[in-house]
């Protein structure tokens, strides 16, 4: 069974929400737009006799018996997808309780679906550099509450718990998003990678804190995990483990040298865009979704070469929220 690849291009054209981090809109979230006809709300596969992995609406996510409890990667775009999640592992564990989850990143996209697991007392693996605002706000709970344990991972993590060893890697700086967290199962070969590689197709380089350079990076640090196979936030997972990754990279390269050498001569946006159609790289990114890449990043693009955040894309510590009453 493989997971239907749907709406790369309606996501790429949702740049909004691709920097803002869950903390900063725990009420309010981006909806999606509604699946194409005829695809169903979730799909779900096995990949062995421990692990699963599925799209739920949008969003890739996975879950692996640990042996005395579940671990969940990432939970889905909106509360319904994050239930159809839950729903799946109740089915396919036999109903063992879900003990860990992993955010490999805080996009709502990605994970706006946080909120069906909670509260919970499960502990909850997230970047370091979110770690803080999301265990003050997000996974705050009254009195009398489950409250999860909140694990920042600064660089990498071995997690051997149950039956299983994971290897949690974070991004030394900003890549895809600010706070992009790989994780490799080292029983099945498999790596969680988030939107890092997206198999098949160019990357989405269109959020506010987008990185080609520490991307880049990060994708010398997958290489030395060494993975049998790769699962993305889209698109099919796949065994093409080091040809996605020289793609990708292929294209990060381009984009940089490309924006390098616009920035120099200070172009305006329009000659970019000229330009730019002439060293179109192969098929690999259609024109539309290539133009809104460079010209984003170029827009952000520092005469030192660095790209410059918005104070949007660091997470603030929302209002204070009363705790919800312990329940009578």
């Amino acid at each position: 069974m493989t997971i239907r690849t749907v709406l790369s291009a309606a996501l790429l054209s949702f740049t909004a929400f691709a920097s803002v981090a869950l903390a900063q809109a725990p009420v309010s979230t981006p909806a999606p737009p509604p699946l194409p006809d005829g695809v169903p709300p979730f799909e779900v596969a096995q990949y062995n006799s421990f692990t699963w992995y599925g799209r739920f609406g949008f969003t890739n996510c996975a879950f692996v018996d640990m042996g005395d409890g579940v671990l969940v990667i990432d939970t889905g775009w909106t509360k319904q997808d994050a239930e159809n999640l839950k729903a799946q592992i109740k089915e396919k564990t036999k109903g063992k309780p879900i003990r860990w989850i992993v955010m490999t990143q805080t996009d709502i996209d990605s994970n706006g679906g946080i909120e069906a697991f909670l509260p919970t007392d499960a502990t909850i693996f997230v970047h370091a550099r979110a770690a803080d605002v999301l265990a003050k706000s997000l996974f705050r709970t009254g009195a009398g509450q489950k409250r999860p344990t909140v694990v920042g991972v600064t660089d990498q993590l071995v997690v051997s718990a149950g039956e299983r060893r994971l290897e949690l890697v974070a991004a030394p700086s900003a890549a895809h998003s600010a706070y992009d967290l790989a994780v490799l199962c080292n029983d099945n070969g498999l790596a969680f990678v988030g939107d890092l590689l997206t198999p098949g197709r160019c990357p989405n380089l269109q959020g506010a804190s987008s990185d080609p350079v520490g991307w880049l990076e990060m994708l010398d640090r997958l290489r030395k995990l060494n993975p049998a196979g790769l699962v993305a936030s889209r698109g099919e997972p796949t065994k093409m483990v080091f040809q996605e990754l020289e793609q990708t990279r292929a294209y990060l390269d381009r984009v940089v040298r490309f924006l390098s050498e616009e920035k120099i001569k200070n172009s305006p946006e329009a000659r970019v865009a000229a330009e730019l159609s002439l060293k179109k790289l192969g098929d690999y990114c259609p024109i539309r979704a290539d133009n809104g890449n460079v010209l984003a990043l170029y827009r952000r693009m520092q005469p030192d070469g660095s790209f410059a955040s918005p104070e949007a894309a660091v997470p603030a510590v929302p209002p204070a929220a009363k705790p919800s009453p312990a329940p009578r």
